[in-house]
């Protein structure tokens, strides 16, 4: 498998990404496509903004989408897809490896080292959870254990939607450090600005007052 960094909407793959992009929302986040658009041309994010596809015979059977933020060299992944092929979870696996690569690279051009930690938000199982949906969530969250991401519990992490309905949902860390909620705590509210008022353009107020319901307004 080859990788290709989407930098344009005028990618050719970029809409192939998107293709896939949409069969993966039946369990996940959902997010208006036009987010990924906001995310590449917006100013206050372009720069930090990650988004990779692994291709096969130039066909996109993987993506991958993050933010990095400086201030705190941390990142925010926001999506990790694969095709439902055979390889799958390899796919998973190769294009995880590949985007913490381009996270560091970002890194290292501002600290000279890799980043701190990576953040993932991971949906809660609801309580109409079908038997197959019930099974891809726990193959998605076994996932993430077997490459070294923990369920942080000491933040009641919320989910915000541009529509201002919320859900909580787990905050999955993978941890390049030894992190305290000190040191994780600040750089967790850095990513969520970054992520929900510059790139989803969600009312700085809405975001400011989730923060301050899950303990992260105040400097630590």
């Amino acid at each position: 498998m080859e990788f290709k960094t989407i930098q344009s909407v005028k990618d050719p793959h970029y809409n192939e990404a998107l293709k896939l992009y949409d069969t993966k929302l039946n369990l996940s986040l959902t997010e208006d496509k036009r987010i990924i658009k906001r995310s590449l041309e917006n100013n206050k994010t372009e720069n930090d903004y990650v988004f990779i596809v692994g291709l096969e015979n130039d066909v996109v059977v993987s993506l991958a989408t993050a933010h990095y933020e400086a201030t705190t060299n941390s990142a925010f992944l926001i999506y990790l897809f694969a095709k439902d092929l055979p390889n799958h979870d390899e796919l998973m696996t190769q294009t995880l490896h590949q985007i913490e690569h381009e996270l560091n690279l970002l890194s290292n051009l501002v600290h000279s080292r890799s980043i701190n930690f990576l953040m993932m938000e991971v949906p809660k199982e609801p309580a109409d959870l079908t038997q197959d949906n019930g099974l891809i969530i726990e193959h998605r969250r076994q996932f993430l254990y077997e490459h070294q991401f923990e369920r942080q519990t000491e933040i009641d992490y919320i989910h915000p939607t541009n529509d201002g309905h919320t859900k909580k949902v787990d905050l999955f860390l993978k941890k390049n450090i030894k992190l305290t909620k000190d040191i994780y705590g600040t750089s967790v509210k850095s990513n969520y600005i970054l992520k929900y008022v510059f790139a989803n353009g969600i009312a700085r107020e809405i975001i400011y007052d989730l923060l301050e319901e899950m303990d992260l307004r105040k400097p630590f």
